[in-house]
């Protein structure tokens, strides 16, 4: 589990949502007859109530599924001198990257020129926009969803 401290964001949430709830007890408090409430220790009321409220929305902020969806993208024709760190360093400059996987012939362990890289959906898409048809070690990249790879039993039946 990764810790990161609430956005900038978050935060001014919070101080909005202190300052409404003060305010409507501010106001509130002499509407709605209540003696012991002054005008003033309701506000004060509010804007503590409104701080916790506040921070526990920014403690459990709600990521959408979309932010968290891992894809895995296809990178083709790469250099066959491209490294995994080098691919890698690359994507970054668009979002976390969780995983580099350059492929090899089985036999020889040479390069195969295409690799794949995992990364969150809105990341990926950023990525692709950017990177398919650019150079990369003198060669023009083709980047785009990886389609799922079919399973082996289909893959024997598919080519007798």
């Amino acid at each position: 589990m990764k810790f990161t401290f609430p956005t900038a964001k978050y935060f001014i949430k919070s101080l909005l949502i202190s300052a409404l709830l003060g305010l409507l007890a501010y106001f509130l408090a002499p509407q709605l007859s209540i003696e012991s409430l002054g005008s003033t220790s309701g506000f004060a009321y509010g804007v503590l109530v409104g701080a916790l409220i506040g921070s526990l929305l920014a403690a459990t902020r709600i990521i959408p599924a979309a932010a968290t969806k891992m894809e895995s993208i296809f990178v083709g024709n790469l250099a066959f001198r491209a490294s995994n760190s080098a691919v890698r360093e690359l994507f970054e400059k668009y979002g976390e990257v969780h995983a580099v996987r350059l492929m090899t012939d089985r036999v020889t362990r040479k390069p195969r020129g295409f690799g794949f890289v995992e990364m969150n959906h809105r990341d990926a898409v950023k990525a692709i926009n950017a990177l398919n048809g650019e150079e990369f070690q003198g060669r023009e990249l083709k980047v785009n969803i990886a389609n799922e790879r079919k399973p082996r039993e289909e893959m024997r039946t598919a080519n007798s």
